[in-house]
């Protein structure tokens, strides 16, 4: 077998083959781990299975085997009295710590993940969202009516937004906007950290009305008087006025032909030398290992968005009448890029 004039044998394809089989039982039982919360008991100090298993109430054996698999990928550590203590990996396992992917672990937004997963056959033939083929309803729509499931997308959300949004505000010249107008800014977090790294900022919090009931970080005294809200939908207009927007993760939560929409409707409200500021995951052209490839696929099931490559941006851009200024990638642990653009 030969794969673009290197030869690969049946061992080596087979080997790789049980690398994904583990990595997907590993997923599954890091979820079964998270939803007992393990790791939240090791917080305290390293505890052997049988101290674990008697204190959630788990099955002992079973207990120490799964605990051992994930930590032979990093996940947990073993010591020679057989105690099993945290990683930085499991860390990530804790609720509330910041960057936490506990609630993406657990049962109810696992299940949901892995039936729409089974659907991708189906999304191959017909390019239908997996996630509607599996649910009947797009992504969306179908949290609006599961309030525990989209509490836990919510709040898994924030958390990633924890870690990215003080690199974005230290990664833009900020201070150069009067008025910044966060699109679709959900609970302010982002807005937040851009007001309190640059006092002289203030900010408007755009989204639908149910989504602006109760912006929390934004409640901080600090900001009182720097930040007002405003409600609509981002598809038909934008409020004018403001000298920088922002579109954090918005432009990949759709396909081109409603990506363009929110972009018409940033370009109407841009007046002068005002900038839109993109941030969003760019993808790496060619072979190149990239994460971001994996997103795309997943949004791709999900909700029928796409992760876009640094050209099809510029393309997006051009048709909706804006000029793409400059792309500034962040630095780690944040994977996302700067992509400013203004008027064509």
């Amino acid at each position: 077998m030969t794969s673009h004039g290197t030869t690969i044998d049946g061992a080596e394809l087979t080997a790789f083959l049980q690398q994904l089989n583990a990595h997907t039982l590993l997923l599954r039982c890091l979820g079964a781990l998270a939803e007992q919360g393990i790791a939240d008991r090791l917080a305290p100090g390293a505890k052997t299975a049988a101290e674990l298993a008697t204190g959630a109430g788990l099955h002992e054996e079973t207990l120490y085997r799964l605990l051992r698999f994930a930590a032979a990928h990093g996940v947990f550590r073993e010591d020679e009295a057989g105690r099993f203590h945290l990683t930085p990996l499991a860390e990530g396992l804790r609720i509330g710590v910041p960057g936490s992917v506990r609630d993406r672990l657990r049962r109810p937004w696992q299940d949901l993940i892995w039936r729409t997963y089974e659907r991708v056959p189906d999304m191959l033939r017909t390019g239908e969202p997996a996630f509607e083929l599996a649910h009947g309803h797009s992504f969306f729509e179908y949290l609006a009516g599961q309030p525990e499931l989209n509490t836990a997308f919510d709040r898994t959300m924030a958390r990633v937004s924890q870690l990215e949004n003080p690199i974005i505000a230290a990664s833009y010249p900020f201070e150069r906007h009067a008025w910044v107008v966060d699109v679709g800014g959900g609970q302010g977090g982002l807005l937040a950290a851009v007001l309190d790294r640059h006092p002289a900022v203030h900010g408007v919090l755009f989204d639908q009305p149910q989504v602006l009931a109760a912006p929390e970080a934004l409640a901080d005294a600090r900001f009182a008087g720097r930040w007002e809200a405003a409600t609509g939908d981002f598809f038909r207009s934008i409020p004018p006025g403001g000298d920088l927007y922002l579109l954090k993760r918005i432009l990949h939560d759709w396909d081109d032909a409603r990506a363009l929409a929110i972009l018409a409707a940033c370009r109407e409200a841009l007046r002068g030398q005002a900038r839109l500021l993109v941030v969003d995951a760019v993808m790496k052209p060619g072979n190149e290992p990239d994460p971001n490839k994996f997103l795309d696929v997943n949004i791709m099931a999900l909700n029928g968005g796409r992760e876009r490559t640094a050209e099809e941006f510029r393309a997006l851009a051009a048709e909706a009448g804006l000029s793409v200024l400059g792309i500034t990638p962040l630095p780690a642990p944040a994977t996302l890029s700067l992509i400013e653009m203004g008027l064509a």
